[in-house]
This record gives C-alpha cells, structure tokens and sequence, in this order.
C-alpha cells in the first residue's frame, strides 16, 4: 500500500512539473507576438489590411498598434502619434460603411 502511495506522489509531482514548464513555455510564445518598440516607418494607407491594439495592461509591456499589411507583414506603431489616430480613423471609417 505504501509503494502505491509513493508511486501517486512521484506521479503528482511530476504532472505539477510539466505542468509548470509548459505554461513557461505558453507565456513566452504568447510575448514573442509584443511589439517591444515602435517603427520609425509611416505606413500609407493602401498597404493596411487590419489592425490590433496591444494593451500595457495585458500580458506586453508597451500600448501598440499593430497594423496589418496586404502582404501579410506587421508593423508597431505608437497609438499617440497623429498619423496611427489617423489610420485608425479611417480604417474605422472604413468599417463602418462596409456595414451599412
């Protein structure tokens, strides 16, 4: 009896340990996806298929805007800047009669 009580502790202890490395592991891809800094790059409008808004109060450090291309790339951009405010307006514009 006792050397199946043993043998649940190892077995409990080692499912807690995987357990621990893989949300290690869910947490770093889950960073890889921040923006760390912003691009000095001003995109123009024709190239922006979407965007996501990264929160500082989230799991990334910094707020992003993260416009999606046409070609599938992504670009940081700092939501305070006037030219992201803009983009935004527009792209929500542009939404908008999209649903009308």
């Amino acid at each position: 009896m006792t050397n199946f009580i043993s043998r649940s502790l190892v077995l409990a202890s080692l499912m807690g340990l995987l357990l621990l490395y893989l949300s290690g592991i869910s947490e770093a891809q889950t960073n890889q996806d921040c923006c760390l800094s912003y691009s000095t790059v001003r995109l123009p409008r024709w190239v922006i298929k979407g965007y996501t808004e990264q929160l500082s109060t989230e799991v990334c450090d910094i707020n992003a805007i993260i416009f999606h291309t046409k070609n599938g790339l992504r670009a940081c951009a700092n939501p305070e800047e006037a030219w992201v405010k803009k983009h935004l307006l527009w792209l929500s514009r542009k939404l908008k009669k999209m649903s009308l």
